[in-house]
């Protein structure tokens, strides 16, 4: 039990975190399909499914609609890892073209958490909607009903430590291939039954010399991507996953595609705002003749 209550202790930051994000605004683009991972990971096979201009704000100082879409933090197994349920506008519903045109999709209770648990060097940011209809185009689809956006997060401490440690990582390895290729060829090419031998312990060693250098956890970290640094000196992962999750909270978690954000602007909100009132967007006003 001591072991548990260590494990399961909350950054002490992440209220500070969370609260940092007031009005942060994230263009999101969908990108629906069937999922496979490789090195951490997801790449989409198959049929696709593009969702574009959708538009988030973030409101890290309110609190979600008790109607939200449930989180898996807030209302899962340890919700004490979790920021709590904070608002979530949609500014803009995304859209996707199908045979019959331009579609819009309908997300409704939005809602977003933190997750940071305590000494861990990464956290998550979680977006949770219900989806009203269901999205589809050949195979790939988002099914009507509950659905999740999942970013990585760090501090600039934790990053850069963590790709410092991943350098250092792939130093090592590097330098184990190298010896492995070595030993390999040198055991290939000697006619001596005592060199051949000491050769190919040396390959062996070599070998388990790359297992332990760690580089392939890190080769699923995705700490050379675009990052978007947030308020409160966070840094958000632009690449992140779509998922949903089987009926019953310990089933298991369904990957529907992969997600990418980048920073919106105030500019995006003001052209959302006069295309929703119907006024001309003032950045197009100097193009009529």
């Amino acid at each position: 039990s001591a072991f548990l209550s260590l494990i399961n202790k909350v950054n002490p930051s992440l209220c500070e975190y969370a609260e940092a994000q007031e009005d942060q605004v994230l263009k999101i683009r969908l990108d629906v399909g069937q999922v496979q991972m490789k090195d951490g990971k997801p790449f989409i096979t198959g049929n696709r499914l593009g969702i574009d201009n959708l538009l988030l704000q973030l409101h890290g100082k309110e609190i979600a609609n008790p109607k939200h879409a449930k989180l898996p933090g807030a209302d899962g197994p340890n919700p004490q890892l979790s920021s709590g349920p904070k608002s979530l506008e949609v500014v803009n519903q995304g859209s996707y073209i199908d045979l019959t045109g331009t579609r819009s999709i309908k997300l409704e209770d939005g809602a977003w958490e933190m997750i940071w648990r305590n000494n861990a060097r990464a956290g998550a940011l979680i977006c949770a909607f219900n989806l009203a209809e269901e999205v589809k185009r050949n195979d790939a689809e988002i099914p009507k009903g509950r659905f999740y956006l999942t970013f990585p997060l760090w501090t600039s401490d934790s990053l850069n430590e963590l790709r410092e440690r991943k350098a250092k990582a792939e130093e090592r390895a590097t330098d184990a291939i190298e010896r492995h290729e070595r030993e390999v060829r040198l055991m290939q090419e000697t006619n001596n039954p005592l060199m051949k031998a000491m050769h190919f312990r040396n390959a062996c060693k070599a070998h388990e010399d790359l297992d332990y250098s760690g580089y392939r956890s890190y080769q699923k970290m995705p700490l050379e991507r675009d990052m978007i640094h947030l308020e409160a000196d966070v840094h958000l992962c632009s690449l992140g996953t779509i998922w949903t999750k089987k009926e019953g909270w310990f089933q298991d978690h369904v990957l529907l595609g992969s997600v990418t954000a980048s920073p919106g602007m105030r500019d995006d909100l003001e052209k959302m705002s006069s295309v929703a009132e119907g006024k001309e967007p003032a950045a197009l006003k100097d193009l009529h003749p």
